[in-house]
């Protein structure tokens, strides 16, 4: 037996001595001499090859004998060869031009760079893989932890809670574990069935996959928490007017030839990606993509990238792990975030119920929040990492401590310890955790208002608020006040009941009495003259729910007495600061008001928590429709006035052109039999220098009037968003942006006609946390009673995070 082995062997050394490789060189031309950098080199009979590189020369080591090997190029004719390889050789290869294959190229590229042909290939297969299935659902797993760091070393503050700063790590994390469902080309579902959060979440990106989807076989992407812009796909017919492509590498991954691919925008400034994606030869999918996204286009964050793996399933492309970096600096802090997402299971082609993809875009299951540990440690893919379990577990056993009635009272006690400062500058609170309960009380400054109507006047607050567990809420605010110089005193009463947090239906009421405006939207030169104020008396009842989705009721009912000030006896202060300052003088009334208005959003998106409702907005316009009807209750029951408006309004993205918004509105006072001036429509005046909402307003109406009759009001602007500045040299390196937009006015009865045109320019800046966008516009108008008129004006517009967008 150890014979018949020992010559097995033997025979093994001498078969593998007889293999003799030989290397073969040389180019691969077209007819004309040109190299054909990327032609790819099949070897048939021992399933190898290579790819020429940019120089178009390759090689490849060959067994000694007999092989055939083909070249192929696109756009060119494949050859074939039957070689045999005794010694090394060189082969130069001349393949000839494919006119009805080159006639087929719908961009002109140079062939010197042969990603612009791997390029084209994905475009022109990618509906194959956009449509490769009617539905998916899988199991997606999401992990984010963001760190911040303090530029500064924060000062140690009394009522910090000790046993939180020396146990906790001072980061945010966030982790889910959701069903998701999809149906090309953008229906989608999620069920999260178990929910881990710690921190802040402000600023984590992927907490749900509604947040934005990049999916890059899309003309275009929009990520609404990232940016306004829609960010050009570098696999879309666009992508060759927006990148240059230059291909880095090749190689093989399980046999199939890879194309790594660079892509960098064209033009500084606009939405677009940079970074390298790989793709598959002859299949022309994606492998893999490594992108990040431009500064410029970015809202929130200052750097933000990611990274995608596409696998097959079942003969379906699908993605399988995505990865999210950013880096954002505010409030004195960096943060530097990491999301990674694993998605597994996919089972296709489901068959779902007619409305299963509806407005609900995620539902949490009121179970999620309570999984154990136990449960998190069998569905993760991998183990968190040590820095991952310190946050984990040292805040397990803070939520353990945090919830004992001991704790919570001991640090209540440090909240509730009167000191100097909050008497004299922050005010009082008084805090009980445990019933949910939070009192504040105003600081001695707060006692005094000096630039109140009357003169100085004494004044106090207190805010009560108490928190149930459902996520209902009741806020409850006294507040009164006393004149020196008239010796009144005046006070209100207010209360708000959030009682079904889901539909967001709330009670208001508010009793007392005081100092009410007459115009709400006057100028900012004419909103505290005292001819904008009377004294009000009254009881105001409201309420508010979503009757159902996107569908809200709003109502209210008012009992008012309303006074002019009569012998009100006023302080010099506002004689020196205005001229014409003298209060209004109309007749007193007293009215019964009541108020009916719907609001209707068609298919308005949503998330659901556990007794929470998250609207996400819609594609489609909100309709609005608002009825005023009032009585005379001076001696008996006679009409007042009744008002009816309607309004349409919507925001949408225009792609790579940017966000336009418009609003219009119709409005008729139906009777005016008594209208006082508290309750006329008014037209408001332009401001000198200030842009005033563009949405609700106009810019250059000499001065403010009211209107009783038909009123046609519509107005539209349109954010470029870079779009036009990218393209200017220098200029888009400095973050501006282009804005237009127009207004029109039309009053029948009064034959009033204004229109207006305005362009400008704006950048976005922050302060701390906050994003702000300063603008400057030029404005020019025409009217029918006043004709031309044209100038300058500015403006000054926070961003709304819950929103994601421009808005006071």
């Amino acid at each position: 037996m150890r014979a018949i082995l020992s010559c097995f062997l033997f025979l093994g050394v001498l078969s593998l001595q007889a293999q003799t490789f030989y290397k073969l060189r040389g180019y691969v031309y077209s007819e004309d001499n040109q190299p054909l950098p990327g032609a790819n080199i099949r070897v048939y009979d021992s399933q190898t090859g290579t790819q020429a590189n940019a120089e178009g020369q390759f090689e490849i080591s060959l067994e000694q004998g007999l092989h055939r090997i083909g070249v192929s190029y696109i756009g060119y004719t494949s050859q074939y060869l039957e070689l045999v390889i005794e010694k090394d050789d060189v082969k130069n290869i001349f393949l000839k031009a494919d006119t009805s294959m080159l006639n087929e190229v719908v961009v002109n590229v140079k062939k010197k760079d042969f990603s612009y042909e791997v390029i084209r290939n994905v475009i022109e297969n990618k509906e194959k893989y956009l449509n490769q299935y009617q539905n998916y659902r899988c199991n997606t797993y999401v992990k984010s932890l963001e760190e911040p760091v303090n530029i500064k070393a924060p000062k140690p503050s009394k009522d910090d809670d000790p046993f939180k700063n020396d146990s906790i790590p001072q980061k945010n994390y966030f982790e889910a574990n959701i069903t998701r469902y999809a149906a090309p080309p953008n229906k989608l579902k999620e069920e999260r069935t178990a929910v881990k959060k710690i921190g802040e979440q402000e600023t984590l990106f992927f907490t749900s996959t509604t947040d934005g989807e990049f999916d890059l076989y899309q003309n275009l992407q929009q990520i609404n928490k990232l940016s306004e812009n829609s960010f050009v796909s570098p696999i879309s017919p666009l992508g060759f007017a927006s990148y240059k492509y230059k291909l880095e590498d090749t190689f093989y991954d399980d046999g199939k030839l890879v194309y790594k691919i660079s892509i960098k925008p064209k033009q500084t400034g606009n939405a677009l990606y940079e970074g390298e994606i790989e793709v598959f030869d002859q299949l022309w999918v994606l492998k893999s993509v490594d992108l990040s996204l431009s500064k410029k286009s970015l809202i929130i964050y200052d750097e933000f990238a990611f990274k995608q793996a596409y696998e097959k399933f079942e003969d379906k492309w699908v993605i399988t792990s995505e990865r999210f970096e950013w880096k954002l600096k505010e409030a004195g802090q960096i943060k530097t975030g990491v999301t990674t997402v694993s998605q597994s299971n996919f089972v296709f082609d489901s068959t779902y119920a007619k409305n299963f993809f509806g407005p609900e875009l995620a539902k949490t299951t009121q179970e999620a929040y309570k999984r154990d540990s136990t449960f998190w440690d069998s569905i993760r893919p991998e183990p968190l990492s040590r820095e991952e379990r310190d946050v984990v577990k040292k805040q397990e056993v803070y939520d353990l401590r945090v919830n004992s009635k001991e704790y919570l009272d001991s640090i209540d006690a440090v909240y509730n310890k009167i000191t100097f400062l909050k008497v004299a500058w922050s005010g009082v609170g008084h805090i009980n955790r445990a019933k949910k309960t939070n009192w504040e009380f105003g600081s001695i400054p707060s006692l005094i208002n000096v630039v109140a109507i009357g003169g100085w006047r004494m004044q106090y607050n207190i805010n009560y608020l108490k928190r149930f567990e459902n996520r209902k809420k009741i806020r409850v605010s006294p507040y009164l006040n006393y004149g020196f110089l008239n010796r009144d005193l005046r006070g209100q009463l207010t209360v708000d009941y959030l009682y079904n947090p889901v539909k967001q239906s709330s009670l208001f009421l508010n009793v007392g009495q005081g100092f009410d405006v007459i115009n709400g939207s006057a100028t900012i030169s004419d909103i505290i003259k005292r001819n904008n104020f009377y004294i009000n008396t009254g009881l105001n009842l409201g309420h508010r729910t979503e009757l159902f989705n996107g569908f809200y009721f709003n109502t209210d009912i008012q009992v008012n007495k309303r006074e002019d000030f009569g012998d009100f006896k006023f302080s010099r202060l506002g004689d020196e600061l205005f001229d014409e300052n003298d209060p209004q003088v109309f007749p007193n009334s007293t009215i019964l008001k009541t108020n009916f208005k719907i609001d209707y959003t068609p298919k308005q998106l949503y998330i659901s928590e556990p007794n929470e409702k998250i609207v996400l907005g819609s594609k489609f316009p909100t309709f609005s429709l608002q009825y005023k009807r009032a009585l005379q209750l001076d001696n008996k029951l006679k009409k007042a006035f009744t008002n009816i408006e309607f309004n349409i309004a919507q925001y949408f993205n225009v792609g790579i052109l940017g966000t336009s918004e418009y609003k219009i509105s119709i409005s008729k006072f139906l009777d005016t039999t008594k209208v006082a001036p508290m309750d006329y429509k008014y037209q408001r005046g332009g401001d000198p220098i200030w842009f005033s909402p563009s949405m609700s307003t106009y810019q250059l109406i000499p001065q403010t009037f009211s209107t009783f009759g038909w009123v046609f009001e519509s107005h539209y602007e349109h954010q470029f968003n870079g779009f036009l500045t990218s393209k200017i040299p220098l200029i888009n390196k400095t973050g501006i942006n282009t804005t237009a937009g127009a207004g029109l006015l039309y009053v029948p009865d009064q034959n009033y006609q204004y229109s207006e045109f305005y362009a400008g320019i704006n950048r976005v800046f922050k302060i701390g946390k906050a994003r702000f966008r300063l603008g400057a516009y030029y404005v020019t108008s025409q009217s029918n009673q006043f004709g031309f008129d044209s100038g300058f004006k500015f403006s000054l517009e926070p961003y709304n995070r819950n929103k994601n967008t421009w808005s006071f």
